[in-house]
């Protein structure tokens, strides 16, 4: 009888201890699953999501403020009228900056340099007011084109020209009228309104256009 009691006793602990290590073994994987699920607070997570989405929104907007600067205008010289000096091909010196760089970017300074050779007969009646009156210079062409050839076409341009703000802006300018169909006088009078306030002593000895410009 005593034997039989033990038996039962001892197989009834077995039993427990089997109870007890599963449910250990439960709890235990439990917890990791849950760690897994769940890094600890200050485990090494990968990359910053919100950063990367900061980033990202920084550079989208950086693009739309890139686009929405203005970009600057490009300036066609009017066709040279039939029987200019160089015609469509433009067969003119290279312009020599002397080292430095131009007060204005090279395709303004070209077209400024194009139109005072092909359209004397509005630069020649355009004045300047840069002070180049004491360099012996009557008109806005003459801060550009130093000399022509018998046929009238460009051999050298005046250093001069490549170097002044003044004498650029005011040549650029005598082309976008032209461009409009502006006439001479009317280039003149809008050029003498605008600078004259600005240099009132520098005016160069222009003579006006016919009256038919």
């Amino acid at each position: 009888m005593k034997i039989h009691m033990l038996r039962i006793i001892f197989a009834t602990l077995a039993v427990c201890g089997m109870v007890t290590a599963g449910a250990c073994t439960n709890k235990t994987e439990s917890g990791a699953e849950a760690a897994v699920a769940s890094p600890a607070p200050g485990a090494n997570q990968g990359p910053d999501a919100s950063g990367a989405e900061a980033l990202v929104a920084k550079a989208a907007d950086a693009q739309s403020a890139q686009a929405t600067v203005p970009q600057p205008k490009i300036v066609v010289p009017p066709k040279p009228k039939p029987g200019a000096p160089h015609g469509p091909g433009f067969d003119m010196p290279l312009i020599e900056l002397g080292g430095f760089a131009p007060p204005r970017p090279m395709g303004v300074l070209k077209d400024a340099h194009i139109f005072t050779a092909d359209h004397p007969e509005v630069a020649s009646y355009i004045p300047c007011y840069c002070g180049c009156g004491n360099m012996g210079h009557k008109n806005n062409a003459d801060c550009f084109v130093g000399s022509r050839d018998a046929q009238g076409k460009v051999t050298a341009w005046v250093p001069h020209g490549a170097a002044c703000a003044v004498c650029i802006d005011i040549a650029v300018e005598s082309m976008r009228m032209r461009n409009s169909g502006a006439s001479v006088s009317a280039i003149r009078t809008q050029i003498q309104n605008e600078y004259r306030s600005h240099f009132p002593t520098t005016e160069t000895a222009t003579p006006p256009p016919p009256a038919n410009r």
